[in-house]
């Protein structure tokens, strides 16, 4: 089994901290996506800056922990360790008094590594300058964005409704609005950010608009995915099997007419959307992690991808391919190298391994040294693993607590 006590410096770390990557380790999908999108960002050029995903404030938080760096100066940008976020912090800073359309794509790109606080300054000044739909549009959807990784999307039902009000004035491209219909059904059902006439309206203008020719096969396919939850969550396997299938051919598509990390990363969504598919749904194990592997093979740098297989694992009884697989995620670095580590330890004490159980935990007690959960769950395994390692976990508790 290999060592977790000490995840690497990965190239998510390098992108999230530095939007860029040293070619030391192997690079996933979203880091080559993030740098290529700010490497070709100009700004003020146009709005639609390209997001692959976006992170919490507490994976920012993790990474400052993981690496000992100061988390202030990560997220005010005072740490710029590369030549990109230096050109990110001076556009920052001179942001100020430019058009909408600037403030709006600076705000993006810090987004994109999790600056909020930074990006939610230009939002408020762009928002005040906003004179145009479209520009009142994309305010609204960094709105959205920024609440629903900042605050539990306590502000997304205003930014819908802001959206919704500029999408029926017209004048917002078909993309964008399937953006927003996607972000606004999914949101919903997983935690009622959109209101249930949002939701409604958002379903009804997604479908009218995700097969026509102005919307790019990548858009398409995330809104398929999307509203493939609809039929799952109603327990309908075989319409949620049609949905999929529109998610997966038009991803597809995207990757064959522009072959790019961006476009892979539609096919990598949908294998992780089919994963969590026959998990739940069909519970069809074998094609679950058919999906998982072929999730895995697609960016095996990309540690969550590792996580999900192991979740799959775990769900279909088989304990030590999880434990493994979730090692393996925690080995492969960040993002989420605390969850990991919690669920690896979970499973090696279900499967009595108490010594490998101590030992995750002990990791554990250095990543969250005040969590009640990691102290109470790693007591317990380790007064059933070896002399020496319930000693050594004892002793970290003592020195944690001082």
């Amino acid at each position: 089994m290999q060592d977790t006590s000490v995840p690497p410096r990965n190239s998510f770390a390098e992108t999230l901290l530095g939007l860029a990557q040293s070619g030391a380790h192997p690079v996933d999908l979203f880091s080559r996506a993030c740098s290529d999108a700010f490497d070709a960002f100009e700004p003020g050029a146009r709005f639609g800056y390209p997001f692959t995903q976006i992170f919490e404030p507490d994976v920012l938080r993790e990474l400052a922990l993981l690496h000992a760096l100061p988390y202030d100066a990560i997220v005010s940008m005072e740490y710029r360790p590369t030549p990109a976020t230096w050109r990110l912090a001076d556009l920052a800073g001179s942001a100020a008094g430019t058009d909408v359309t600037h403030l709006v794509g600076v705000a993006s790109a810090l987004i994109s590594v999790s600056r909020f606080a930074l990006a939610i300054r230009l939002i408020e000044e762009a928002r005040g300058r906003a004179r145009t739909g479209r520009e009142r549009f994309e305010v609204a959807w960094l709105d959205f964005l920024v609440s629903n990784r900042c605050d539990g999307g306590l502000g997304s039902p205003a930014a819908f409704a802001v959206m919704r009000t500029e999408v029926e004035r017209g004048g917002i491209p078909d993309g964008r609005v399937v953006d927003m219909c996607t972000q606004a059904v999914v949101w919903h059902l997983k935690r009622r950010e959109a209101g249930e006439g949002q939701f409604r309206w958002a379903v009804h203008i997604g479908q009218k608009l995700a097969g026509r020719r102005s919307v790019d096969a990548g858009t398409a396919s995330a809104w398929y995915r999307g509203v493939a939850m609809l039929p799952a969550a109603r327990g309908k396997a075989a319409m949620t099997s049609r949905y999929m299938k529109k998610a997966r051919d038009t991803a597809n598509e995207a990757l064959a007419a522009s072959p790019q990390a961006l476009t892979t990363n539609a096919l990598k969504t949908y294998y992780e959307s089919s994963l969590k598919e026959h998990m739940y749904l069909s519970r069809d194990s074998d094609a679950a992690l058919a999906a998982g592997r072929a999730l895995v093979d697609l960016d095996p740098a990309w540690s969550p991808s590792h996580g999900e297989l192991a979740e799959a694992h775990k769900l279909f009884g088989q304990l030590e391919l999880a434990a493994a697989g979730f090692e393996r995620a925690v080995w492969t670095g960040p993002p989420y190298v605390g969850y990991h580590l919690v669920r690896a330890a979970r499973c090696r004490a279900a499967l009595g391994d108490w010594d490998t159980a101590t030992d995750h935990y002990l990791a554990l007690l250095h990543l969250a040294p005040c969590s009640e959960t990691v102290r109470a769950e790693g007591r317990e395994v380790a007064q059933r693993a070896s002399s020496q390692r319930s000693a050594a976990f004892a002793e970290a508790l003592v020195d944690r607590a001082s």
